[in-house]
């Protein structure tokens, strides 16, 4: 990952704002990240939710990515959650829906009030920001404006929550993952290819310092991260950074439509639930009772086999070429053939790309043009 989510808020009262130690009551917050990724299906996109109290102390709520965001990237969720059994899914427990407005909907849990969940309309709600001095290239700063706050203060005294969405596509496309090849795949029929996977939030050292003094000084108190990732079967994880809390196929009658991102008709709901029945999803949790926590970095490296066929088609066409060539030099007994010389240079061309790695870049690079494409045509169906 190039750098570190973060977030924090601008206090409602200017003495809290003004106060260089101020030790006064903060709001606390439960941050749920799910990280969707599914290389055949360009699924690759981090959802966000945010359990808020006590959001009268609020007067913004600020988010950092380090990459580049744009407004169509991000999408509201909380729609979507109420369908079907979404919600039981999302808080692991059996949740149902009280009063509804056409900004947000109360929620009953156990017989009780739960959680009232508030709408997030991007064009409205929300103001981007670029950030000049990220640590590698142009960030983004993701503001939940004064107006959008003051709905989150209601009078039914439940944590308040906000849901959505951002599609890694672009630059962001790879903000949370790396992939790293064998350089001699290009000589054998498959080659374990590594993924790592790594998200951190509020990783101070790694803040650009446009955002680092508001960033340290109105930290909300975080009591609990829940950490999603989500991916397909064909990945086997190698490494990850804590013992998993729990691991489970994905249910695909709950995440159909949901991967989507609003429901789906009867004649979508087969290909989406194919999606999801093919991933599993693995869970990590932080945050123990009465401690705050002040950061937070989830790392898991992945393998899966990498066919490497485009090097046997190329092989054994030279290979022919030679073999018609030396048959071509016993037949005549003139020695050295010239096509002989050519074939022999372009296997001693394809080992060199491969030795030095050239190979692999060349395919990286033409697997990310081919993504990016696939991305350009296939997203805007998939938001549809």
């Amino acid at each position: 990952m190039n750098g570190t989510l973060a977030i924090w808020y601008e206090p409602a009262s200017k003495t809290a704002l003004e106060a260089p130690g101020q030790s006064g009551p903060k709001p606390e917050l439960e941050i749920h990240f799910n990280l969707w990724r599914d290389a055949a299906s360009t699924t690759n996109f981090l959802d966000i939710g945010l359990r808020i109290s006590r959001p009268e102390l609020l007067k913004r709520i600020y988010l950092y990515f380090p990459v580049e965001i744009k407004l169509g990237q991000i999408t509201d969720l909380s729609e979507v959650m109420k369908y079907a059994q979404t919600l039981d899914a999302v808080f692991n427990s059996v949740v149902s829906v009280g009063k509804q407005t056409d900004l947000h909907y109360t929620t009953i849990s156990d017989g009780g009030p739960f959680v009232t969940v508030h709408k997030v309309r991007p064009h409205v709600d929300i103001d981007l920001y670029p950030i000049a001095d990220a640590p590698k290239g142009t960030g983004s700063q993701l503001t939940f404006n004064e107006e959008m706050c003051k709905r989150l203060v209601t009078d039914d005294g439940q944590d308040q929550y906000v849901r959505f969405r951002v599609t890694l596509s672009g630059r962001s496309r790879t903000l949370f993952t790396q992939e790293i090849t064998a350089r001699d795949r290009v000589f054998v029929s498959s080659a374990h290819r590594l993924e790592l996977t790594e998200l951190r939030l509020n990783e101070h050292r790694s803040f650009p310092r446009s955002i680092a003094g508001n960033a340290q000084k109105h930290a909300f108190a975080i009591k609990r991260v829940h950490y999603f990732l989500i991916r397909e079967l064909g990945h086997a994880l190698v490494t990850q950074h804590a013992p998993l809390r729990k691991v489970r196929r994905l249910e695909s009658h709950l995440w159909a439509s949901y991967l989507r991102g609003r429901p789906v008709t009867e004649k979508e709901a087969p290909a989406e639930e194919k999606l999801a029945s093919r991933m599993v999803i693995y869970h990590w949790r932080e945050g123990e009772k009465d401690k705050t926590i002040t950061d937070f970095t989830a790392f898991a490296s992945f393998q899966t086999s990498a066919p490497g066929l485009l090097f046997y088609l190329v092989a054994i066409t030279i290979l022919g070429a030679m073999g018609s060539s030396l048959a071509e030099m016993a037949k005549k007994e003139i020695g050295l053939n010239p096509s002989f010389v050519t074939c022999a240079l372009a296997l001693f061309v394809l080992w060199l790309l491969a030795w030095t790695g050239v190979w692999a870049k060349i395919e990286t690079t033409a697997g990310s043009l081919w993504k990016r494409a696939v991305e350009l045509v296939t997203i805007p169906f998939r938001g549809a």
